[in-house]
């Protein structure tokens, strides 16, 4: 059994472990590369008879072999998606309560990294459509991150028992948008874009950008003072 399956805590006090935005990324890196082992094997095995067993054999998974049947999307949906859930349910199971805000849809800078998120896809649409580039690619791969990496944060809370794992989703997110930041760049270097329009897609990434520093800055204050 790995380290991330084990039990936190000191198991003598019954007191859970607080991991902090470094022990929650081991965690994601971990989910990362067993997710990205399934999704290989399910493509490997896809058309298999037995496809659904040897997956579990391979991934592990060997408490599901007797329970294995014809409706594999149910075992798959538990393990994939709920070792670490990021939303409401995730919330509502650990008796989370918000303290600032009681939606991640009511957070400033959630609301603009979605409304830029829509904005940038349509403009790519309209004016980049045809254009083969892997700066454009790159933008378009990134561009939906941040986003969706606020509300994923948001839904890991605020007390001091998950909100490492809300700072390691921002992390991400930040990560996504200096990428997006960085293929925006490239697209205006290599002139795909009118100068103004990029301009103004770069100008309103970069606040985003840097928002969202700002605000894993706040988060990590939070965690530093051991505030729920």
């Amino acid at each position: 059994m790995s380290e991330y399956n084990q039990p936190l805590g000191n198991e003598e006090e019954n007191e859970p472990e607080i991991w902090d935005e470094h022990r929650w990324e081991e965690f994601f890196r971990e989910a990362d590369k067993r997710t990205d082992k399934y999704s290989q094997l399910l493509d490997k095995y896809m058309d298999h008879p037995e496809r659904d067993r040897i997956i579990a054999e391979e991934m592990g998974w060997t408490h599901l072999l007797d329970e294995i049947d014809d409706d594999h999307e149910e075992w798959k949906d538990e393990i994939i998606i709920d070792e670490y859930e990021e939303g409401e349910e995730w919330k509502r199971a650990t008796g989370y309560e918000p303290t600032d805000f009681d939606s991640f849809k009511n957070l400033p800078l959630y609301q603009r990294a979605f409304e830029f998120t829509i904005d940038a896809m349509n403009m790519v649409d309209e004016h980049l459509a045809d254009e083969d580039d892997e700066s454009v690619h790159a933008f378009c791969r990134s561009v939906t991150i941040p986003a969706a990496k606020i509300a994923g944060g948001f839904g890991f809370g605020f007390e001091m028992d998950s909100l490492g794992g809300n700072i390691a989703n921002c992390k991400r997110g930040l990560n996504a948008a200096n990428q997006m930041l960085n293929a925006l760049y490239e697209i205006g270097d290599k002139e795909l874009l009118d100068r103004d329009i990029y301009l103004e897609f770069y100008a309103r990434a970069k606040e985003i950008r840097d928002e969202l520093a700002i605000y894993i800055v706040e988060l990590r204050e939070r965690f530093r003072r051991g505030i729920p």
